[in-house]
Order: C-alpha cells, then sequence, then structure tokens
C-alpha cells in the first residue's frame, strides 16, 4: 500500500466519524449574525441553529473587533531567512523529495497567564532522515529567543524561553525515502541533552501529534503534505464561557504556513447532548474563505467540515486546550479541501 493511499483512507476514516453527524448541521446555510457574541446564553442559542449562526458573507478586517484579537495576545508571526534554502542538495530534494510542511510549538498548552516560571526550550529539532528549511518563527521575542545559523541540513537549532504562551517554528521537511521500512521522525533534544523528545511523523496523517513534556509543556506538531490543494493551518485561543459553553478565535495560514486571515467561532453542548463547534474564517482584508463546523471530544480533539459559497469544500481536524479566560486557552488546526488529486 502506497503512503498516498494510507493517507487517503486516513481521511476517510476521519470523515466516516464525522460525516453521521454533520450533513444535518452544516448543508443548511442561514444568513443571521456572523460574529458570535461572549454572552454564553446567546452563544449556547447559536450552537442549535444548523451552522452556528453564520453566513458567508465578507467581514471587515479581524471581525470588525480588532480589539479582541489584541487582548487575546496571539504569538507573533515572522519569516525566517534560512540560509540552507539555497543548499544545492536542498534545492534537488525539493523537487525530488516527499515535502510536508510542518507546524511546531512548544510551550504551556493550556496558557497561565499567571505563571512565573520560565522554561528554557533552548536545542534543537532533528531529523532522521532527509532535510529541513526553516521558513517562519512563532512567538519568538527578540530580547530572548532566535533561530541559530544552520549547521546540518537535517537540523535546526533554536534558543527559545516561554512562560505562559508558546513559542514554535513553521518547517519545510524533505524526505527522499518516504516508503523506508522506518518511519520519518523529528526528536527534539533541550541544549544540555538532559530532555529527547521523538516524534513519530508517520502519525502526521492522523491530525496534529501531542507531545507531553511535563509540568503542563507539550510539543504540537500540525502538518500538511505540499501538494496543489487549497488548504492550511490555524492557530489561537480556545476559552470557556461556562462549563458547557466557549468560544474560540486565531489566525489562519495557508499551506505554506504563511499568515492569510483570522478566524473566529464557537462551541459547546447542545441540548441534545451533542459537542459541536462552529467557526467562520476570512482573509486578511475580511474576504470570505468559509465556514467551518463539527464534533468536538472531552479529550482535546476535534473534527469537522469545511464550506464555501459553492458547498461542501472539504476538511478541519485539530486539537485544543481549554482555558479559563481569553488568554488561557490554545488550540491547532490544519484544513484542506478534498476535491483534487492527492
Amino acid at each position: 500500500m502506497t503512503e498516498h493511499r494510507e493517507l487517503a483512507l486516513a481521511e476517510e476514516l476521519l470523515l466516516a466519524r464525522i460525516m453521521r453527524f454533520l450533513p444535518p448541521i452544516l448543508f443548511l446555510l442561514a444568513c443571521t449574525d456572523t460574529t458570535p457574541p461572549d454572552d454564553a446564553d446567546q452563544v449556547a442559542g447559536q450552537l442549535e441553529q444548523e451552522n452556528g449562526g453564520f453566513d458567508t458573507d465578507d467581514e471587515a478586517e479581524l471581525f470588525s473587533d480588532p480589539a479582541l484579537f489584541t487582548d487575546a495576545a496571539l504569538e507573533a508571526d515572522a519569516s525566517v531567512d534560512d540560509a540552507l534554502a539555497t543548499d544545492p542538495v536542498i534545492v534537488d530534494l525539493q523537487a525530488t523529495a516527499e515535502a510536508h510542511t510542518l507546524v511546531v510549538v512548544w510551550g504551556q498548552m493550556p496558557a497561565d497567564p499567571l505563571a512565573t516560571a520560565v522554561r528554557d526550550w533552548s536545542g534543537e529539532l532533528r531529523l532522521s532522515r532527509g532535510a529541513l528549511v526553516t521558513d517562519r518563527r512563532l512567538g519568538f521575542e527578540d530580547a530572548t529567543d532566535r533561530v541559530l545559523p544552520r549547521q546540518t541540513r537535517e537540523a535546526v537549532a533554536f534558543e527559545s524561553r516561554t512562560r505562559p504562551f508558546v513559542d514554535g517554528l513553521v518547517l519545510t521537511v524533505l524526505d527522499p525515502t518516504p516508503t523506508a521500512a522506518e518511519p520519518l521522525a523529528l526528536t527534539y533534544t533541550s541544549a544540555d541533552a538532559r530532555t529527547q523528545l521523538r516524534i513519530d511523523l508517520s502519525r502526521m496523517a492522523d491530525g496534529p501529534i501531542v507531545v507531553d513534556a511535563g509540568d503542563g509543556n507539550r510539543i504540537v506538531v500540525t502538518a500538511k503534505r505540499r501538494d496543489p490543494c487549497e488548504a492550511g493551518f490555524m492557530r489561537g485561543r480556545w476559552h470557556q464561557l461556562t462549563p458547557n459553553v466557549g468560544a474560540f478565535l486565531g489566525a489562519v495560514a495557508d499551506r505554506d504556513g504563511t499568515p492569510i486571515g483570522h478566524v473566529r467561532g464557537i462551541y459547546g453542548e447542545r441540548r441534545n447532548g451533542a459537542h459541536v463547534w462552529f467557526g467562520k474564517f476570512i482573509r486578511r482584508d475580511g474576504r470570505f474563505i468559509g465556514i467551518m463546523g463539527g464534533e468536538f471530544d472531552r479529550d482535546g480533539h476535534f473534527a469537522g467540515r469545511w464550506l464555501d459559497r459553492s458547498g461542501d469544500r472539504g476538511v478541519v481536524h485539530g486539537v485544543y486546550f481549554e482555558g479559563a479566560t481569553l488568554r488561557a486557552g490554545a488550540w491547532a488546526a490544519r484544513w484542506a479541501e478534498t476535491t483534487c488529486d492527492r
């Protein structure tokens, strides 16, 4: 069985789990208020609607609520100039190897805004074969964090310290032998070599990978294979309003990890006991990209469908870490259309 077929089967199994629930919820698009309120009773009412109360209209930038996104303190995003990107071997691999975009974040999840202890993550991420290209950095502060000069094609070293929130990197992973018997792996090793965490990248097709790093700290890897499909990543804040109702917001990136827009949504328990979530994502200028929605479980996973103005477009799959306040929660997801050739 080829890797492409394995990926297809993994996505089919995911869709089989969520499609039993989604058709009566998402395939009727009502024209209602598109901005979810922070009032728990109003959110609970929206959760009972076919699509969570979202429509397909364009929006103003940041859903006309820049103060809310400022208060959320989403981690900053910046490009990285990787000197090895022009290395002849890596250039060749870019053309011949199987490529994935990886969004790797580390830190407190859910965030603790009152935390005083600093975690030093300085160290390296090393690929078991092939090569890495460093594309972007997330949450790095100029005073304490930096990507170090590249020494080898397989590894990227960095200095990073986190307290309440996360840092991260967007990487291109190039695998020249994707059908090898040994699974591709990414290993984090701290600078003092006391901590080493191995991440099995053969699990990429199943959704975001979560690795426990102790004391409320985690490493989360969200991956998407490089292909012509419209796809990308999302990350942000996921917080509770009441024990059974909450809201989320965040940033949207394309398949290369480059920021392109924003998302805002709601989640909670319906009167019939179903755990549902809904959201709308837009480009930076407010142009509509899609509505999404589906089910979530209490173990920190969610999955669903992505719709555009033409109807069913693709899937969304992610993990969440619920917080008690806006800045305390976290989530990460990938989105991709399913209508193109895998």
